[in-house]
């Protein structure tokens, strides 16, 4: 095309978007013009050669939800249209890897286990969603979100091979760890504040679930310790320690008592025993500094806070739910337990009765039967859709064939995690303990079947995974610059 003319082409579009954003601001209607600036952003973001803008899209949803939670979780995006922070950075980030890949200059899938585990468990999702969704309509699609969110995955696993874009998703999930226990504190004192105030369009900012901040908190501790054993500074102690401690002080810290617990014993496999006595450490002198408190406000040791921890990490046990628990914060553990056991029995019998096979089906009441066999038959005010274990949620929704394709992505989770702790690869260690810790509360509460952990868990597991990757590419410091970075550490990419 000759240059003038394309020149004039060029002003003759501008002159026309500016017209039109011109009319748009005077009728007081800024969708076009918000639009245009998110793209001249975008432009101007490739030209830097700095971080991706989707990588920027995933690292401000990464920071929402760990810190904002449930209240970011409800936000709408855009006025008038149910467009949620999740779905939005799916909204942009799915695309542009499509585009990339395109181009050859991203690959989306990699020829391992993992990747393969997670692509064909997805298939299958999306395999019988259609039918689902003609007998269940848009409850079948909420459903399916435990699924779609998996893409998350694949979108850190690409952005991550780009340098920059891998450092901006590190250090937000840095700053957000670090940030969350004074969130969490101060939401805790000033609660009123966050939910009256600190709104937008009448939503709260941040809205903290106790049993995921839990977790959440769980997974910062292992990652600032590792970030201490790779010699980066005694400053990230302060921090795992204040992470240890803020964990089991939550009203539900159950399942995050668990995830920490397990995942310190890998550790231990793994001959890092300095761990668990950093940890009896913090809590010794905790207890020492919080005694005379205790002495001097002569307080019964069953109504402190330490005493519910105490309660809430006994009645882990308490399969049967028949325990006797005195402290008030501790509320009933117990009934608790029976709660969840009677619900997971109840979905179990309902799928093998009806389809163990293929599942119920995304949409399906997973509830019904379980508020018979609970007596809870009136309770009208019951909205919870999620048996409180992925385990029991994707079996339910998926029959025996998805269960068996989940447990397949288990596997190779922790069959691609060990490599990281075998040769105290700390920066992945810290990583994969984050998954540890969520992914095993996730077997005891909501996790994955909300955007708020399931965001995180699938996104740092892309990261995880790429961190072992590049670990296992020796030739990547000698590889020619002119290599795109999928070739550059020896895979070969596979597109969708």
């Amino acid at each position: 095309m000759n240059p003038r003319l394309r020149y004039w082409l060029a002003g003759a579009l501008g002159l026309a978007l500016g017209v039109i954003v011109a009319f748009g601001i005077a009728e007081e209607s800024y969708l076009v013009a918000g639009l245009l600036a998110v793209v001249i952003a975008w432009l101007v973001a490739e030209w830097i050669h700095g971080p991706l803008p989707d990588a920027w899209a995933l690292a401000a949803v990464l920071v929402g939800y760990l810190l904002g939670n449930r209240g970011f979780a409800q936000l709408f995006l855009l006025p008038n249209f149910p467009l949620l922070p999740a779905e939005a950075a799916l909204l942009v980030c799915a695309p542009m890897l499509v585009l990339r890949m395109a181009f050859k200059q991203s690959a989306a899938l990699t020829r391992d286990g993992l990747n393969y585990a997670i692509f064909v468990w997805m298939l299958y999702g999306v395999a019988r969603l259609p039918l689902d969704f003609r007998y269940y309509g848009f409850n079948a699609l909420r459903d399916f979100a435990t699924v779609y969110y998996a893409s998350f995955f694949f979108i850190a696993q690409a952005l991550c091979r780009h340098e920059a874009s891998r450092v901006l998703l590190r250090r937000a999930l840095t700053v957000a760890f670090a940030l969350l226990p004074a969130v969490s504190l101060a939401f805790t004192l000033f609660p009123v504040f966050f939910l009256t105030v600190f709104t937008w369009n009448g939503v709260p900012l941040i809205y903290h679930k106790d049993d995921l901040i839990a977790t959440f908190l769980g997974g910062g501790f292992f990652y600032f310790w590792a970030q201490r054993e790779a010699g980066k500074g005694r400053g990230w102690l302060l921090l795992a320690a204040i992470c240890l401690l803020m964990s089991p002080s939550l009203n539900s810290p159950r399942a995050a008592m668990v995830g920490i617990a397990v995942v310190t014993l890998v550790w231990l496999l793994a001959r890092r025993p300095r761990l668990l006595a950093f940890q009896a450490g913090v809590i010794t002198l905790a207890l020492l500094a919080a005694a005379p408190v205790f002495l001097l406000r002569n307080r019964d040791l069953r109504e402190t806070k330490a005493y519910s921890i105490y309660e809430h990490a006994v009645s882990i046990f308490d399969f049967q739910g028949r325990g006797s628990y005195l402290n008030a914060e501790s509320g009933d553990p117990g009934d608790n337990n029976r709660f969840r056991l009677v619900w997971w029995r109840s979905v179990a019998l309902e799928t093998l009765e009806q389809s163990p096979v293929f599942g119920l089906g995304f949409g399906a009441d997973l509830a019904a039967r379980f508020l018979n066999d609970y007596e809870l038959a009136d309770a009208d005010d019951f909205a919870a859709r999620s048996p409180h274990s992925v385990i029991m949620t994707v079996f339910g929704r998926m029959g025996g064939v998805g269960l068996v394709l989940f447990l397949a992505i288990v596997v190779m989770v922790a069959r691609s995690a060990w490599p990281a702790f075998r040769r105290w690869d700390f920066p992945a260690m810290g990583l994969w303990s984050v998954i540890g810790v969520l992914g095993l509360s996730a077997c005891f509460g909501v996790v994955l079947e909300g955007p708020m952990g399931a965001v995180l868990f699938w996104t740092v597991l892309g990261m995880a995974h790429d961190a072992g990757r590049l670990k296992e590419a020796p030739a990547l410091a000698t590889a020619p610059a002119a290599l795109q970075p999928a070739e550059q550490v020896g895979e070969t990419p596979v597109p969708l």
